[in-house]
């Protein structure tokens, strides 16, 4: 797997030491393309790194003749290296605009894709500040002006408000669907990535983050772990002002109560005898949805279970 990225150098040698050979495999050379054989180049929201690693290592090592070549990007750029002859699929939370519908036909692509899994929006705060939930309107009110918010004790708090990173997923969600296409306030600070708006929310008590649930959603995570007793997830009210709070995870996804919930789309602009079709379809199959779920994501599909009762009597002995 080659995996290239805008992000410190340190972190990209640590990712790749760990996860990652960025070297062709010689022993298994890459052959022609065929949905389980070739090259493929994949740009992906950022916010989704864990998830689309995964995905792409399980597969590879499924299919030991195939190389991904992962490109961390935000959406617009992932987007537009799919229109650029860049890759050949992209990972990302939302569909394509009517200006890029547009633009897409111009050049006669037809663009597929598949809806894989649920994510969210996830709001987080310092473990220390007495911070647990926040209504609906509160959120609204926040991305539009600076307001005083009142803790769990009754005091005011000035938050110093955060986002990932200036034109992320999260970003977009913010400015586009939330404030309908106006901008983030001048009290709004744009970091370099969710990793690096983690780390700030923990060492800053009165920090408020804006980040990709799928950056927190593994337990099992190195990060999860190091940060469960340092950051806290807020639970967020319902948009009818029933009196219900909601932390993002699998269960509010599923039953649709968390107000910010967001898809995630595996897209392609090829054929459907391709590397690029293959990949796309083993992330909406049982395994490539096996993974999402383990990994505290809501798959779009899940396997049934079935199971056989017997109703007849033991035959036990005395």
């Amino acid at each position: 797997m080659k995996f290239n990225s805008g992000i410190p150098l340190t972190f990209v040698i640590f990712q790749t030491l760990l996860f990652f050979s960025c070297s062709p495999k010689s022993e298994n050379p890459v052959v022609q393309n065929t949905p389980t054989s070739g090259r493929l180049s994949i740009y992906f929201e950022e916010g989704l790194e864990k998830h689309v690693r995964n995905q792409a290592y399980t597969f590879e090592a499924i299919y030991y003749r195939t190389e991904l070549c992962l490109y961390p990007a935000n959406e617009d750029m992932a987007i537009q290296a799919l229109f650029k002859d860049s890759c050949e699929t992209v990972v990302v939370t939302r569909l394509l605009s009517e200006k890029e519908k547009k633009a897409f036909a111009s050049k006669k692509y037809t663009v597929d894709y598949s809806l894989v899994a649920k994510t969210g929006l996830a709001i987080i705060c310092n473990a220390n500040l007495a911070l647990k939930t926040l209504k609906y309107q509160d959120v609204i009110d926040l991305l539009k002006q600076s307001i005083t918010i009142h803790d769990t004790l009754g005091n005011s708090i000035q938050l110093n408000l955060l986002v990932d990173k200036g034109g992320s997923a999260v970003y977009n969600y913010l400015k586009d669907s939330l404030l309908k296409g106006q901008n983030l306030p001048a009290n709004f600070s744009s970091l370099n990535s969710g990793l690096e708006a983690i780390n700030y929310v923990a060492s800053h008590q009165n920090a408020l983050g804006f980040v990709d649930y799928a950056l927190l959603s593994d337990t099992d995570d190195s990060l999860s772990k190091a940060m469960s007793d340092k950051i806290r997830v807020l639970a967020i009210g319902a948009k009818t002002h029933n009196g219900r709070y909601e932390k993002p995870n699998q269960s509010s996804f599923k039953l649709n109560t968390y107000p910010f919930t967001r898809n995630i789309y595996v897209m392609r602009k090829t054929g459907d005898f391709t590397l690029a079709k293959g990949f796309e379809s083993f992330v909406a199959g049982p395994k490539g949805q096996t993974i999402f779920l383990k990994q505290g994501l809501l798959p779009n599909r899940q396997q049934e279970r079935q199971i056989s009762v017997n109703f007849e009597p033991l035959d036990v002995k005395p």
